[in-house]
């Protein structure tokens, strides 16, 4: 976490913090779809876990500020360590493989701040209804927890002023926005969901039990329930979908990662080696 001393204090309305790593075939899309929004930050703040292909060229030639980072790559932790150097009063996390196709999707995340209660606000990866846009703790309370997360740090915005009172957190290998976001909503804040173009252009490494397991984590944490099949239902579904003519790897890797994730993942979260890129 870092130490209050080393947390900037805020200068400027509007910044953009972008995680890198030896993405110079992403960034020129991505800061290109930046340079284009029809608003602009005040500052841009790039956070570089060890490139060697010149990505802070190409960030420092868009006008950011390039910060090292030389410790093994966290999520958590390069973001905290990233906020605390963006002295803005409100941050769009965007990762360097995120492409914001609207031209207005910084407008509009701007815009989602101007109410004093919304703690974050993010692009909605799919046009799942289940969720409000405007998620408060007692439509939590009442729908419960789904395997996915109700805000993103691929293109987000937060306030900083309430990640200084609460840091990401670190204990997480995976899904720090999505606990940071519930954690504000159970303090009485908002999390928006956005609906904007935006192209992701990297495709990570399988993460189906960490992000299963956190989640069950975070419900045990605030009291929540988990959407899901339950264990039997999604015992039927692995042994229905062993039969040839109903074969999915994908689908039968993902039913079976929530099973385990339901027996451990309430007492111990998953410990892995995340991919050093961001």
């Amino acid at each position: 976490m870092p130490h209050r001393a080393d947390i900037l204090p805020a200068t400027v309305p509007l910044g953009v913090l972008i995680r890198f790593k030896n993405s110079a075939a992403t960034l020129p899309a991505v800061l290109a779809a930046l340079k284009a929004q029809t608003i602009q930050p005040d500052i841009i703040i790039a956070i570089d876990s060890g490139s060697t292909d010149g990505s802070p060229e190409i960030l420092a030639a868009a006008g950011a500020q390039i910060v090292r980072w030389d410790a093994p790559y966290h999520h958590a932790k390069v973001l905290n360590f990233g906020l605390a150097r963006c002295a803005a009063e409100c941050v769009v996390v965007l990762s360097s493989h995120t492409v914001l196709e609207s031209p207005d999707a910084l407008a509009n995340l701007v815009a989602a701040m101007s109410d004093p209660r919304t703690a974050c606000a993010s692009g909605k990866w799919d046009e799942d209804p289940f969720y409000s846009d405007a998620i408060e703790w007692s439509e939590l309370q009442a729908k419960g927890l789904k395997f996915c997360s109700i805000y993103s740090n691929s293109m987000g915005i937060l306030r900083r002023p309430l990640w200084e009172a609460v840091p990401f957190d670190e204990s997480l290998v995976t899904m720090e926005d999505c606990a940071w976001a519930l954690e504000q909503v159970r303090l009485g804040f908002v999390c928006r969901r956005l609906a904007f173009r935006f192209g992701y252009q990297r495709s990570g490494s399988r993460r189906d039990y960490a992000f299963a397991a956190i989640t069950f984590h975070l419900a045990k944490q605030h009291g929540l329930r988990v959407v899901w099949l339950g264990a039997t239902a999604t015992l039927r579904a692995i042994f229905s979908r062993l039969l040839p003519t109903r074969f999915c790897a994908k689908t039968l890797r993902l039913h079976a990662d929530r099973l385990r994730a339901s027996w451990i993942g309430k007492s111990r979260l998953p410990r892995c080696e995340m991919s050093s890129r961001c």
